[in-house]
């Protein structure tokens, strides 16, 4: 009688358990991926919501702080220009007046052009620099393309390689004062050169609002003139812009700063003790977001009020 070999257990079910396993191990590791990414996005979506949210309660609270900085009642340093909203919220409004800085439009003034000459020796640049950077900044304006001393018409500007300058008008923005020879070294040494310039004034600086180094550059007083004239104009708390300043007419404003009646007289078609295009700056925060809103009107003897620019920033 034969004997049988005996039986042997296949390996395959247990095999097939193995790879059942892997399978579900995998599936986990899947789900797990999956389940992070959709929190990761359901996060930092609702952090973006939450982004946004503050960035449009910023803006409206901007536009709340210009109505207020708009209306005809309000003046410079009124306490209402400073509101706290909530725990971290509110808007901080700043009125002044583009005579405060210098009208770049109007370089081709000569008179306007020494104090943007004098302004930038102020600053520290050499002559030479100076009167290239004054010298172009007119050229770019005016409509002929005859070069001044030390300026730059279309040839210099071609054997840069740069065919569309100069533009022969006059500058949309402050900013584009840069695409003109010279001044990259103007900002180089003054970083925040911007806020002393305006393409909205009409040709005139305001004695009651003019910035320190406008005033050095313009009057040629000494710091100490210059220093005096500002304790008075600024009030007690040496701050421009608030309840206490003073309202200092020309005559008095020419004594403080230790001008002659000859200086006075020649500047007296420039300076002027008044001006009525106001420049409101609204700033609405909401926690760690700003908003900036920066408008340029002029009020009318009427008290309407003509919009001249809106930036918003």
């Amino acid at each position: 009688m034969k004997t049988l070999p005996p039986k042997t257990s296949s390996p395959r079910p247990r095999r097939r358990r193995a790879s059942a396993l892997m399978i579900m191990i995998w599936a986990v590791m899947l789900m797990s991926v999956t389940v992070m990414g959709v929190v990761e996005y359901v996060s930092y979506s609702a952090d973006e919501a939450t982004q946004s949210t503050a960035e449009f309660r910023a803006l409206y609270l901007a536009e709340s702080g210009l109505t207020v900085g708009l209306h005809p009642d309000t003046r410079r340093g009124d306490p209402h220009l400073k509101q706290k909203i909530g725990t971290d919220s509110g808007f901080d409004v700043v009125i002044n007046y583009e005579g405060a800085r210098i009208p770049v439009n109007y370089l081709v003034d000569e008179r306007l052009g020494e104090v943007v000459y004098n302004l930038f020796i102020y600053w520290g640049l050499s002559a030479e620099q100076a009167s290239i950077t004054v010298d172009s900044l007119a050229d770019w304006m005016d409509r002929d393309e005859d070069p001044r001393p030390n300026g730059a018409e279309a040839a210099y500007y071609e054997s840069l390689g740069i065919s569309d300058r100069p533009r022969q008008r006059g500058f949309i923005k402050v900013d584009e004062m840069l695409l003109v020879r010279g001044m990259g070294a103007v900002d180089q040494i003054k970083p925040d050169w911007r806020e002393y310039f305006s393409v909205y004034g009409d040709g005139l600086i305001d004695l009651r609002t003019a910035f320190r180094d406008v005033l050095i550059a313009v009057t040629k007083s000494s710091e100490a003139d210059v220093d005096r004239y500002l304790r008075e104009r600024d009030g007690a708390d040496g701050l421009a812009g608030t309840e206490d300043d003073r309202r200092i007419r020309s005559s008095e404003a020419y004594n403080l700063l230790a001008l002659d009646s000859s200086r006075a007289q020649a500047l007296s078609s420039i300076l002027v003790d008044s001006d009525d295009l106001r420049r409101i700056t609204s700033t609405g925060y909401v926690g760690e977001k700003r908003a900036q809103i920066v408008v340029v009107a002029r009020r009318g003897d009427d008290r309407s009020l003509t919009y001249v620019a809106r930036i918003e920033e």
